[in-house]
């Protein structure tokens, strides 16, 4: 069961820089299963993703304004805006433990610039917290944020952290752990 970790500072494609706020949701990481069929990627050859763990915060100057996060399940348009990545990417550039080489997803979207390419659809995870502080959610076992695998039923299915703040518009930092 590989382990992989996702930050919205990873610099692969030019995504270092964080997303800016708004008074609107702005997805930090989203990530999912394309829109193939199961037939296409080899007999089901993607698995189920388990989110166990989230980090949240900020890297702006310090002042007492609220910032909401959420996780919220998605579907995913014909090109995710931001960074995009495909499963060549992912045991490479994402897996905790390099030995490990896994399918749990086969896109991923790192700072969106627009949301036109997610849908969020369910709202599965939800913090408020202060700017000046960080906030970590880990999982009770059993407990994770499950994406389906692909099948004709749940094509183009993944999740998305995101973030809006109605006073600060700074950036968000995020980070995400799951295994397949």
């Amino acid at each position: 069961m590989p382990n992989f970790a996702i930050t919205n500072s990873t610099a692969i494609g030019g995504g270092a820089t964080q997303q800016a706020m708004a008074t609107t949701y702005k997805s930090l990481i989203s990530f999912g299963n394309s829109s193939a069929t199961p037939s296409t990627l080899g007999g089901g050859l993607y698995k189920r993703g388990k989110l166990y763990d989230i980090l949240v915060g900020t890297n702006g100057t310090p002042a007492d304004n609220y910032m909401e996060f959420d996780v919220t399940r998605a579907t995913i348009g014909t090109t995710p805006a931001g960074v995009t990545l495909g499963i060549s990417s992912l045991s490479s550039n994402f897996s905790i433990d390099p030995a490990d080489n896994g399918n749990a997803i086969n896109w991923i979207a790192i700072n969106s610039t627009t949301e036109t390419g997610i849908t969020p659809t369910t709202e599965m995870w939800y913090v408020g917290v202060n700017q000046r502080a960080s906030y970590r959610w880990i999982s009770a076992p059993g407990s994770e944020l499950v994406w389906p695998a692909v099948s004709s039923a749940t094509a183009s299915n993944g999740i998305a952290l995101r973030c809006r703040s109605g006073g600060y518009t700074g950036t968000a930092t995020g980070s995400v752990l799951f295994n397949e």
